[in-house]
């Protein structure tokens, strides 16, 4: 039997069944983890506080004065957006501004993702569900859209009809390091979040990304998705950004561009994270709190990458389906596809390997599509294999990898 050394405690399964799981190294390994530099929780207090003093903008009571209806554009379980308490908050604002619980729609955005369904939706909404005339689970598939026109970069822009239709609209987001557009969140809620396939598959296909975690204002990506927001004729958004632990601690409301920054600022002093000594030989790289489906393992992914070294990367799913309407087509079509096989574990892959994959879930509903990964859903064995490439070896461990910043130091 192994030898085991230290035993790393991460949470897991943000979406669903959070808890925090142990998993033994082996003894040759020197794991060091390294937090992000993190924030407390916000109150109720502080909250509120947001919502009055807005940036670039008049607070929702006073701005939404005399609209007929409101929309709630809301991301999905695939985000770690507290979207109950911010939807709570917003309504008490479009209360006071004088709206009906009749004259409120919520949609929740989910991209090019399969639309959530009534029970998922009950879960992510709580009672906030219950205080609106309307719950939409958007499709990305659906031909009831509204075509709004073009974005300089030539994107057309088609949108939730439901949503078009509204007099006053309020996005709420999490704001966290991204690969296509430096910064998520924000009036991405549009797009990719309540738009057409069409619409995301110009987006995604022609215009440029950007760079990880980079400079918004710089990204021709992200620029288009400010100016499809626009089209739009976004109002407010609310840009929360969330700790290690998945508690909302900053958040900024106003103007959709303006407050989008002011979340990246703080989510850059909030996820940054030191990193002293030599570089290591392997990066374990926790896919929490974007730990929802077999669709966001690659936000785990860019911070490792920066190491240049080979990486595990840990994931327990809510929902293992690896479902992408971009690149699958309608999910009736997905449905019918056959699923993708393990790979076989061969001494060569061991040995060759830069992506190492943990999840319970890996061959029951989630298989990678890269072949080259080396993955398991049994935490023993993997261990047991990868320490005959890694006898010994200096680990760097990211318990929150797709909210952290590593800086080196």
């Amino acid at each position: 039997m192994m030898r085991m050394g230290q035993t790393l405690r991460l949470r897991v399964s943000a979406a669903l069944n959070e808890h925090e799981e142990e998993f033994p190294l082996p003894a040759g390994w020197t794991a060091t983890v390294y937090p992000p530099r993190d924030r407390p929780a916000m109150t109720e207090s502080d909250i509120r506080k947001a919502l009055a003093s807005p940036v670039g903008a008049e607070p929702i009571a006073k701005a939404a004065k005399g609209a007929r209806s409101a929309v709630l554009l809301v991301d999905d379980f695939r985000r770690p957006t507290p979207a109950e308490t911010l939807c709570h908050a917003v309504i008490d604002e479009l209360q006071a501004a004088g709206l009906s619980p009749e004259q409120v729609t919520i949609v929740v955005g989910s991209g090019a993702h399969r639309a959530m369904n009534r029970r998922e939706v009950r879960a992510r909404l709580g009672a906030a569900g219950e205080r609106v005339g309307k719950v939409i689970s958007h499709d990305a598939y659906s031909p009831d859209v509204t075509y709004l026109g073009l974005t300089p970069a030539g994107t057309p822009v088609l949108v939730n009809e439901a949503a078009a239709a509204a007099d006053f609209s309020v996005s709420m987001s999490t704001v966290y390091p991204h690969r296509l557009v430096s910064w998520g969140g924000g009036a991405k809620m549009v797009l990719p979040g309540i738009s057409h396939v069409s619409t995301i598959h110009c987006h995604h296909g022609r215009v440029k990304g950007g760079q990880w975690a980079g400079p918004p204002g710089e990204c021709a990506s992200r620029r288009d998705i400010e100016a499809a927001g626009r089209l739009f004729g976004l109002d407010v958004a609310l840009c929360a950004v969330v700790n290690s632990r998945q508690e909302m601690c900053g958040l900024y409301a106003g103007d959709p561009t303006k407050a989008h920054r002011r979340a990246v600022a703080l989510a850059r002093k909030v996820g940054d994270t030191p990193v002293s000594g030599e570089p290591p030989d392997l990066v374990i790289a926790n896919a929490y709190p974007f730990d929802a489906d077999g669709t966001q393992y690659s936000k785990a992914q860019a911070p490792a990458l920066e190491f240049d070294c080979p990486m595990l990367l840990i994931n327990y799913f809510a929902d293992p389906s690896i479902y992408h309407g971009l690149y699958h087509g309608p999910p009736a079509e997905f449905k019918r596809r056959a699923p993708l096989q393990p790979t076989e574990h061969t001494d060569d892959l061991l040995m060759n390997a830069r992506v190492f994959f943990f999840s319970p879930q890996y061959g029951r509903g989630f298989v990678p599509p890269d072949r080259s990964w080396y993955c398991d859903n049994d935490w023993p064995r993997l261990m047991a294999d990868m320490s005959r490439r890694f006898t010994r070896a200096s680990v760097a461990v990211f318990p929150a990898a797709p909210l952290q910043l590593p800086r080196r130091v």
